[in-house]
């Protein structure tokens, strides 16, 4: 809708008559500038009010794009600029319509004027990554099974209204990478170069444990190394911290079962005096034991495991803790990368850097992960909401009657495959054959089929020589049962030692 009535511009057509200028007169009254100056000078005037110049799309095919946008969003196939302009692009020349851009391409322009006209269905987020496992995974029959089950387990314990007895463990990895957001260089840079002490490839592993009501355990820091910690790479840590390491620098069986009995069980036995009390995790193998199911039975602990790939959605650490745990860890990097004047974060100094964000973590995010993911207060609704559909793109499954949308729609999600894709997918399910090679020999593709066709000739070359008829096969097997016999006739029959011991006796007699 426009901002200005025909009082507006007829006002303003009356100041610029005054003597005012039309930028002044546009100012003063509200109309745009580029309006009124077609309107004094007679530019592409239609006689009636608007807010500009008309859109390639009518108002209802922007509608229409805009709800397939909105659907494709929620299918976890949101598009980007280039496909939205290819889209736009494919649904004009099924029209058969001829635009001024270039191809029928929209221009950078037009889409900020199009997410702006509409800002308050559309918005810009940089996506999450959701694997065909995940999404396949979290399913209606699945959500409905785990909260009746979890629902039971919370009235059985009388933690209905206890927030303070549920807790949530995961792990996550703090990369020593310092981008993380868009720099300022000159607009004729091809380059923006980041000075950093070291690649930035290094990542440390932090369990977090926080309770429904916000409460934080102190981190546990897994390290990659062969052999134990060195004192000075746990100094400087929050109060509480545990420190272990691993070959792969990840949570093991063995090692998360000495947290569990050193640390957690204790802090539990304190805080709740043998109260019930829920631990709901990802279910991974490396967070569960024989040794650590007993602990945690002895000590009315129920441990409640999330259904396989489904974290995203129900875990409250995933949910709302870990992405503003993130945010705050870039800026610690930053902070430390110049006030050290670029030493490399190391395992003497992560743990300070690990002190600076614990006393950045909010209460406010725990609580908010365990009512956005459904487990305080129980609400199944929350995750049904962060269920994505199936991915379909069946033309009757798109929410739009017009043929020429529905087609542009199917060309971008599902185009016709080229030659080099459909040779990829050949290559993937083809049988494979292993090449053989000497330690160290490098081999093309050339060379290795050559290889393998040699083989293969080998291979047949050998068969030939084998008997391959059956009479053959009888006949050389009568020829080896002929030899057994001959060479059993020829040997001599050692007497026994009973033998020899009667033969003795009859000879003193």
């Amino acid at each position: 809708m426009p901002k200005y009535t025909e009082e507006d511009l007829g006002r303003a057509k009356k100041l610029v008559a005054d003597g005012f200028t039309v930028y002044k007169a546009a100012k003063d009254t509200g109309v745009p500038y580029e309006t009124l100056r077609r309107h004094i000078f007679g530019i592409n005037v239609t006689g009636s009010t608007g807010s500009g110049r008309p859109t390639v799309l009518t108002r209802t095919e922007e509608d229409k794009l805009v709800e397939i946008l909105a659907y494709l969003a929620r299918q976890a196939f949101p598009l980007d600029t280039s496909d939205i302009c290819d889209l736009v692009q494919q649904f004009l020349n099924n029209l058969g319509r001829e635009t001024q851009w270039k191809d029928n391409r929209p221009t950078r322009f037009w889409l900020s004027r199009f997410k702006a006209r509409h800002a308050g269905v559309l918005a810009s987020r940089k996506p999450e990554i959701l694997t065909i496992t995940r999404a396949k995974s979290l399913t209606e029959e699945v959500v409905g099974a785990f909260f009746s089950m979890y629902n039971g387990v919370l009235v059985d314990l009388g933690l209905e209204d206890k927030p303070d007895n549920i807790y949530n463990l995961d792990e996550t990895g703090l990369s020593t990478d310092p981008r993380s957001t868009r720099v300022i260089v000159p607009s004729k840079s091809r380059d923006a170069y980041l000075k950093t002490a070291s690649c930035g490839k290094a990542t440390y592993s932090v369990l977090f444990c926080v309770n429904a009501t916000g409460n934080y355990f102190p981190p546990f820091v897994v390290y990659k190394a062969k052999r134990e910690p060195f004192d000075s790479w746990m100094r400087g840590g929050p109060p509480g911290t545990a420190y272990g390491t691993t070959p792969s620098g990840w949570m093991e069986g063995s090692i998360f079962e000495s947290w569990f009995q050193t640390i957690f069980v204790p802090e539990i036995t304190k805080k709740h005096d043998g109260q019930p009390t829920v631990l709901v995790y990802d279910g991974h193998g490396s967070h569960m034991t024989y040794r650590t199911a007993a602990l945690a039975k002895d000590n009315n602990i129920t441990v409640v495991c999330l259904p396989p790939h489904t974290s995203h959605a129900i875990q409250p650490l995933d949910v709302a803790v870990f992405k503003p745990v993130k945010v705050a860890w870039a800026q610690i990097l930053k902070r430390w990368q110049r006030e050290s004047r670029l030493v490399a974060v190391d395992k003497s100094v992560f743990p300070t850097l690990i002190s600076q964000l614990w006393k950045e973590l909010d209460p406010v995010h725990a609580v908010a992960g365990f009512r956005g993911s459904g487990l305080f207060p129980v609400d199944a609704e929350k995750v049904r909401s962060r269920m994505v559909g199936p991915g379909s793109t069946s033309r009757d499954d798109i929410p739009s009657p017009d043929e020429a949308l529905q087609d542009a729609v199917l060309s971008v999600l599902s185009p016709e495959q080229s030659s080099e894709t459909k040779a990829a997918l050949a290559n993937k399910t083809k049988r494979r054959s292993r090449v053989q090679n000497k330690s160290g020999e490098v081999l093309t593709s050339e060379s290795s089929l050559q290889r393998l066709e040699l083989e293969a000739a080998k291979r047949a070359e050998k068969g030939k020589k084998s008997p391959s008829s059956q009479q053959d096969r009888k006949l050389s097997k009568k020829r080896e049962e002929k030899g057994k016999k001959r060479s059993s006739s020829h040997k001599i029959e050692k007497p026994s030692a009973k033998r020899k011991v009667t033969k003795l006796t009859t000879r003193s007699k």
